[in-house]
């Protein structure tokens, strides 16, 4: 069963400078109002009709005017990962979280014709238009920067400026080599209770504990220090046991709607203020964010040394900083 291998292989978060080497946006630092360890901003939430009425969980972190819709990883996922961990963003603008379909706080769905890609787009066109935003600014961590990809190649039109956060594979070819890379990263105990995990949750016996152990296990993985996952503000699985217990078949079905997929000559047309951000502990391979880099035309790719899948807990000063500034840039071409 060749999602069930890819799950456990490599289940990910659940993620014209077009060269070598690293490059990083240049602007002044963070002023004072915008301290990188300020995680104290106003956080408002709620809920939203996406496509065909169904229901999602949006959270807002500051009110600054200048906006930013952001996607967090998975797919199946939930936004409690990622929200309270990019608040320093939120300074001088608003950012918009929302749990994706069939994950988190958002409706539990079985059907997987309401999982798919198609159903994901039209979500995140759903979110634009309920908060007004006639072109956004759009950023995606790992499988949220993947679902931006795909975003970008049908609706380039609708977006201000993109930012890919360790975004997770390009192309299905380069999915297969991050599952190499993670499977080589963890050693034969921990591969061995990542099975067993997985063996209760295809016997229906997963529930939150259990999801937030095989996270974090795998997750070990994706950082140059693991000793800095300690900073996390948020869960891996901060959801019920319900949506745990539906992560992984979510997680399945939205990947098999992928088909085998391939983004590389599909973004050429994309012509906004692009970033994307690659750690170089990162499991995912370098030659996937080069090539996300090169298929949009005047991309910029930012090589973070010492950092992996979540550089903002590693790296935070300079992450917040370089991303403060591209963002807040007014000419980027």
């Amino acid at each position: 069963m060749r999602f069930r291998t890819l799950l456990i292989a490599a289940l990910p978060v659940l993620a014209a400078c077009q060269g070598d080497a690293p490059t990083a946006p240049s602007a002044a630092a963070f002023d004072a109002a915008d301290a990188p360890f300020s995680y104290d901003v106003p956080v408002r939430d709620g809920y939203l009709a996406g496509a065909d009425g169904v229901r999602l969980y949006y959270k807002t972190l500051g009110t600054g005017p200048d906006t930013v819709v952001v996607l967090h990883g998975g797919p199946g996922m939930s936004m409690g990962y990622l929200d309270r961990d990019l608040a320093p963003l939120a300074h001088g603008r608003t950012l918009i979280f929302y749990d994706q379909r069939g994950g988190g706080k958002s409706q539990v769905l079985a059907d997987p014709a309401q999982l798919s890609l198609d159903k994901h787009l039209a979500d995140l066109e759903a979110v634009r238009a309920h908060f007004g935003l006639e072109r956004m600014t759009l950023a995606g961590h790992s499988w949220g920067g993947l679902l931006a990809g795909f975003y970008a190649r049908e609706n380039a039109e609708q977006l201000e400026k993109l930012v890919l956060l360790n975004p997770a594979p390009l192309t299905a070819q380069l999915w297969g080599e991050f599952e190499a890379i993670v499977a080589a990263r963890a050693d034969s105990a921990t591969n061995a209770r990542i099975g067993e995990i997985a063996g209760l949750w295809f016997a229906g016996q997963a529930n939150q504990a259990l999801c937030e152990e095989f996270l974090t296990l795998r997750f070990a993985t994706y950082f140059a220090d693991r000793a800095n996952m300690a900073t996390l503000r948020g869960g891996w699985c901060d959801v019920t046991d319900e949506v745990a217990a539906g992560l992984l078949p979510t997680h399945l079905t939205i990947l098999g709607s992928l088909g085998v997929w391939d983004l590389g000559a599909q973004l050429s047309h994309v012509d906004v203020p692009t970033l994307v951000v690659h750690g170089t502990a990162d499991a995912v391979p370098f030659a996937s964010s080069q090539a996300f880099a090169a298929a949009i035309p005047g991309a910029q790719l930012w090589v973070m040394e010492n950092t992996g899948h979540f550089p903002w807990m590693e790296a935070p000063v300079p992450f917040f900083t370089g991303l403060n500034n591209f963002l807040r840039r007014e000419n980027q071409q």
